[in-house]
């Protein structure tokens, strides 16, 4: 029997229309329906295609969906302004949270970490802003619950408080975006085009300022100017977050030429934040002035800053490491094998490798014990030896 549903979560999966589905496999649109909706039964020749096209094994679509529905509140999501009107872009957003909170549920299954603590932090964020209206003062609060020295961590007491970073391919326009599983797990999705380390820094702010301000907000329900002030409210967190109104402003102060850019770099790399940030940040605590601000700007534009600041293109972006250390151990101890994962889903590996943004080698050690493996810079987020103290019980 041919399940139509798991090749409209596939097609959703991968960001295709059903035009554009059709267009590959050479079918109608009204053809592609019809498989879904298990009115026809694909032909042997497409039968053969939509296993390669998908990374998954033949058997695949021969037996019901494995995937939990409804797992994701979809009003809690935060999509930025740009998103938040196209249907196909939630759809397919959608259907990717859902894999991946499967696998990732799968994985956790087999072990008991020390990753945890959000739910603590949003108590008390949620408290202090019954008491006060200040975005600042629970921005503070935030940094100092992760006790976070400096910001190149941010991305590894994020994920060891219990949020889980995915990244994926979100096209050349949109950054990120954040929202909360019906059972009240915390997920940010970063894109992964061309993005620079100071602004994956502010991104990752940015979408923790959604998650602790604005989950009690049905974020498809908002009008664009109650979604614009939404992202205000979350940039202006992250600002608060990343520089400290005091150590900022100390740290500020000391620079020679406040409308040079070129006297920002070293604050840059401090607090791992673009340049632009930086002014902002003094423009908005008034320690720069208007005319100031304009001729800062000006140099940007003069300097091509813009488009390129000094460091982007030296300063390695960290990646989400809490899967991809999670998925490891398993493997290397043995808790799972890659023939488990293929047999038990009914998909190849190119599949995991897609879905969270592995490298196309993650996989090899696994098959092949006489290769090496590539070390790549990511967030060390899951305590081994705390998991394995818990397996020897």
């Amino acid at each position: 029997m041919f399940y139509g549903e798991k090749l409209r979560q596939l097609r959703e999966l991968h960001g295709f229309s059903r035009n554009e589905l059709a267009q590959k496999l050479n079918v109608s649109e009204q053809t592609i329906g019809q498989y879904e909706n298990n009115q026809i039964t694909p032909r042997l020749d497409i039968m053969r295609k939509l296993p390669e096209m998908f990374s998954v094994n033949m058997h695949f679509f021969n037996t019901p969906s494995f995937i939990k529905k409804d797992v994701i509140l979809e009003g809690s999501i935060a999509y930025r302004t740009k998103d938040r009107n196209s249907r196909k872009k939630i759809n397919n957003e959608l259907e990717y949270l859902t894999y991946s909170k499967t696998f990732i549920d799968y994985f956790e299954s087999f072990v008991t970490s020390n990753i945890g603590g959000f739910e603590l932090l949003k108590q008390k964020t949620n408290e202090i802003q019954k008491n006060s209206f200040k975005i600042s003062d629970v921005a503070s609060f935030a940094r100092s619950f992760y006790e976070l020295k400096s910001n190149e961590d941010l991305m590894s007491k994020l994920e060891q408080s219990g949020i889980t970073i995915l990244e994926k391919d979100l096209g050349d326009t949109i950054d990120a975006y954040s929202g909360f599983t019906k059972d009240e797990k915390p997920y940010i999705v970063l894109g992964n085009f061309k993005k620079t380390a100071v602004r994956r820094n502010f991104d990752l702010a940015h979408e923790l300022g959604h998650l602790l301000l604005h989950s009690y907000i049905v974020m498809n329900e908002l009008t664009n100017r109650e979604h614009t002030e939404v992202e205000m409210q979350a940039n202006e967190f992250a600002s608060s977050f990343l520089m400290p109104k005091l150590e900022f402003e100390k740290d500020f102060n000391s620079i020679p030429r406040k409308t040079n850019p070129d006297f920002y770099i070293k604050l840059k790399k401090k607090y791992m934040v673009s340049i632009g940030a930086l002014e902002y940040r003094a423009y908005k605590l008034k320690l720069i002035s208007y005319q100031e601000n304009r001729y800062f700007w000006s140099q940007m534009t003069k300097k091509k800053y813009r488009e390129l600041e000094p460091l982007d293109d030296t300063i390695s972006p960290i990646k989400p490491g809490k899967v991809r250390n999670l998925l490891s151990f398993l493997l290397e101890n043995k808790l799972i094998t890659v023939n488990d994962l293929i047999e038990k889903f009914g998909i190849k590996l190119e599949f995991l490798i897609f879905l969270f943004d592995l490298k196309i080698d993650f996989f090899d050690k696994y098959c092949d014990k006489n290769k090496e493996v590539t070390k790549s810079k990511y967030s060390n987020v899951i305590d081994f030896e705390a998991v394995r103290n818990q397996l020897c019980r």
